[in-house]
């Protein structure tokens, strides 16, 4: 969970990053790294999922692995 919260954080500063910038090509740039980040935090998150013995546990992460695909 400790590297999706990392690539999560890093998201977001390239999110904020983003609605600074003023290029517009670097702006793009910087969006599209954002989604390809969620999208790899999501997959982390999903393979902790896959391998959690407790029901409960792994619901919540599925759900938020989900979440993070919006």
């Amino acid at each position: 969970m400790k590297q999706a919260a990392a690539i999560m954080a890093l998201s977001e500063r390239l999110r904020k990053q983003s609605s600074k910038a003023r290029n517009p090509a670097i702006v793009a740039d910087l969006r599209l790294a954002t989604c390809y980040l969620r999208a790899l935090a999501s997959l982390r998150i999903a393979e902790e999922a896959e391998a959690e013995t407790d029901q409960g546990r792994k619901l919540q992460l599925t759900l938020e692995a989900a979440q993070l695909n919006r």
